[in-house]
């Protein structure tokens, strides 16, 4: 009787002990797999992140490029404002001289080589407007340009050239005359008498170029002070954007 109350208890707790350890490996199996699923998760997790960074490194770098070239182009337009600016300055002073010569206005080896340099100076324009239409897109400043170009063209750019033309002649006519015979009182009066005339025609070629100079400046000085005022915002518009 003891020996099979015995067994019983040995029976009963070897189920007890065999289903302990049952639920222990099963538990202890969730858990291996768990850590297998999350480090698994994990991998994944940790690749899709280093894609991520990846990808968006890539796109930073272009980005960069991009905002890059685009300050650059800017930066190129600034340029070649400023270039423009300063050779159409320089041209309008060129034209506006108080003294058109600043050379021997009695040789006309000077005069050729002055009107060679006013056409110098204007193909420089030329040059800067052609590099300029290249970058620049903004309709207004275009036609502002067009405008006093045009005026400057209709009225100033003739006059320094008539002007010299004129002195050339006049100085010819000199020359003819420094080279008339002197070998009478006659001769003598009549070329005095028209040195003095070349002389006078002279100054009035000097006081035609001025008057047709001041009225010229005065008819582009408006179209001239609002290019200039709406070039100096653009020029700071430009600045601003490149930051």
């Amino acid at each position: 009787m003891e020996i099979q109350i015995l067994l019983q208890v040995v029976i009963i707790f070897i189920g007890l002990y065999l289903a302990f350890f049952k639920s222990y490996f099963l538990e202890k199996g969730k858990n291996i797999a768990t850590n297998e699923d999350i480090e698994k998760l994990t991998f994944k997790v940790e690749s899709i992140k280093q894609q991520f960074i990846e990808k968006n490194a890539n796109l930073k770098a272009k980005l960069d490029m991009l905002t890059n070239l685009q300050i650059s182009h800017k930066n190129d337009e600034r340029l070649t404002l400023i270039d423009f600016h300063k050779n159409f300055k320089k041209w309008i002073g060129l034209l506006t001289e108080s003294s058109p010569t600043l050379i021997d206005e009695y040789d006309n080896n000077e005069i050729n080589s002055k009107m060679y340099f006013y056409d110098q100076v204007y193909q420089e324009v030329l040059s800067s407007e052609a590099l300029l239409q290249l970058y620049v897109e903004d309709d207004i400043l275009i036609n502002l340009i067009f405008k006093l170009k045009t005026s400057t063209l209709e009225n100033l750019a003739g006059h320094p050239t008539k002007f010299l033309i004129d002195l050339k002649y006049n100085n010819t006519q000199i020359e003819l005359n420094n080279n008339t015979p002197i070998d009478s009182p006659e001769k003598i009066r009549k070329r005095g008498s028209r040195h003095r005339e070349l002389l006078n025609e002279r100054n009035a070629i000097y006081i035609e170029y001025r008057d047709k100079m001041i009225a010229g400046l005065t008819q582009t000085i408006s179209i001239e002070n609002e290019y200039l005022e709406y070039m100096k915002d653009y020029l700071k518009q430009i600045s601003e954007e490149s930051f």
